[in-house]
């Protein structure tokens, strides 16, 4: 029994690509996890408005995810993006947060 011609060239790009994108398919599998999170608590009108806001959080996440991929840790790169994903839309509230800190400390004279 002969495997048909697609499962011959998949299996030959896993194996000559595996241990190369290894690291970057966790960190997109990681970010899609992370996405989940935002999408079930959004309000989406449209299916179509999900898939953008997924679509955008893990192009986001791997991305920013891909930088940290040299890190020695094997999981690191991966749980940066979960956490990417996982904080979707947020940003601006993070770094508000971030800055009444600051700005709480800066302004505590103890």
């Amino acid at each position: 029994p002969s495997a048909p011609p697609a499962a011959v060239l998949a299996t030959a790009l896993v194996a000559l690509f595996g241990p190369v994108f290894g690291e970057y398919l966790l960190i997109v599998f990681a970010a899609l996890a992370g996405a989940m999170w935002p999408l079930s608590s959004m309000r989406t009108p449209t299916v179509w408005d999900g898939t953008k806001l997924v679509v955008r959080l893990v192009l986001t996440a791997s991305v920013l995810g891909s930088f940290a991929a040299g890190i020695p840790s094997q999981f690191a790169p991966a749980v940066g993006a979960w956490c990417i994903g996982a904080l979707g839309d947020r940003w601006k509230d993070l770094i508000k947060l971030g800055f009444d800190r600051l700005r709480g400390k800066a302004g505590d004279p103890a």
